[in-house]
């Protein structure tokens, strides 16, 4: 996803909150702000608040609860490519969503290799 400022955890807010409303215990583990007030603000703006929805500012260790995982950032996270592919091995009936920062050409900060292990790529324009 796009640079920091564009919309990426905003619009992932309102993806954990509908995940949650609709499929399933969902974690959203707010790194990139933590709880903070503008975390609190996109979850009441967005109207997300579910008994399903959990925020976290750590990832905690046993991720067996949650059907859903939203690691938010990824970079602030400070995980490896070997991190996530552990997390799925462990976790293999589980759905992680990543959300990254990237430069200002574009990639993802750190290395590109991230890109070669998702399913699915959403960028966020710049406005």
């Amino acid at each position: 996803m796009e640079n920091q400022k564009t919309g990426k955890s905003y619009l992932c807010v309102d993806w954990a909150g509908y995940l949650a409303r609709n499929h399933g215990k969902t974690l959203y583990v707010a790194k990139e702000e933590k709880l903070d007030a503008t975390l609190q603000l996109k979850l009441n703006d967005k109207n997300v608040k579910h008994p399903d929805l959990f925020v976290s500012d750590y990832l905690p260790a046993d991720l067996s609860p949650y059907q859903y995982i939203f690691l938010d950032s990824v970079n602030r996270l400070g995980l490896s490519p070997e991190d996530l592919n552990q997390l799925k091995e462990e976790y293999p009936d589980k759905s992680f969503i990543y959300i990254f920062q990237t430069t200002k050409e574009g990639n993802f900060r750190g290395a590109n290799v991230f890109q070669h292990d998702v399913d699915v790529v959403i960028e966020i324009p710049k406005r």
